[in-house]
């Protein structure tokens, strides 16, 4: 991998810092090029989702956005793909944030003995079980809304001449993401029905948090 060295010596940056030591910054270099991408441009919505989405003045009030990605040889498939990995990536990750509530609660109700820790290193075995039965139910839930490709030639670092990026902007409704949070709690639950009473009055409202956590994305 190439590093390019470039040194940072701005005269009024010197004298304004009293004369502060020249600074050395190693860059990476490019690993590739893009030798073609789809219309327009990258957006910010690949970054920020629901800020891009709000700014832009659709529904955030009754839909989540999310950002499915992939990389393949063929740019249909690979693009397939990334609407796939979205529906994945918002079960694992409603699924994971209803873990990590549930743990949290449980570990601060146990204080940090060790049954605290016990609880949480003991849910992660099923949130992977419970990621599966919540995808399968919003398969038919996620909308495509908008979608951006890239082709990338690696072959200066030695890699591959043509490999696809592609990356699927997807909504869903606000209502199904809540039902999929219920679902979550009633199965983490189920698994472990002492855990329930251990954090009986101590969870708040996990679909509020989860909207908290989706505004800042």
């Amino acid at each position: 991998m190439k590093k390019t060295l470039i040194t940072l010596s701005l005269s009024s940056v010197l004298y304004a810092c009293g004369g502060a030591p020249v600074k050395e910054v190693t860059v990476e270099a490019p690993q590739f090029k893009v030798t073609d991408a789809a219309p327009g441009g990258r957006e910010a919505w690949l970054d920020n989702p629901n800020f891009w989405a709000k700014k832009e003045g659709l529904d955030t009030e009754k839909f989540y956005y999310y950002v499915g990605e992939s990389q393949g040889a063929d740019k249909r498939m690979t693009c397939e793909k990334a609407n796939a990995d979205a529906i994945d990536d918002i079960a694992k990750q409603v699924s994971s944030f209803v873990d990590t509530t549930i743990a949290r609660a449980s570990t601060d109700s146990t204080g940090s003995d060790s049954n605290g820790v016990s609880s949480v290193s003991a849910s992660q075995t099923e949130t992977s079980k419970i990621s599966s039965q919540l995808s399968k139910a919003l398969v038919s839930g996620v909308e495509k809304n908008k979608q951006y490709w890239e082709q990338r030639d690696f072959s200066q670092s030695g890699g591959a001449k043509s490999i696809f990026y592609c990356w699927v902007l997807a909504k869903v409704s606000k209502k199904q993401v809540d039902d999929m949070i219920t679902r979550a709690q009633t199965l983490r639950f189920k698994n472990d029905p002492a855990l329930k009473a251990k954090v009986e009055g101590k969870i708040e409202d996990i679909k509020k948090e989860y909207n908290q956590y989706m505004e800042a994305r």
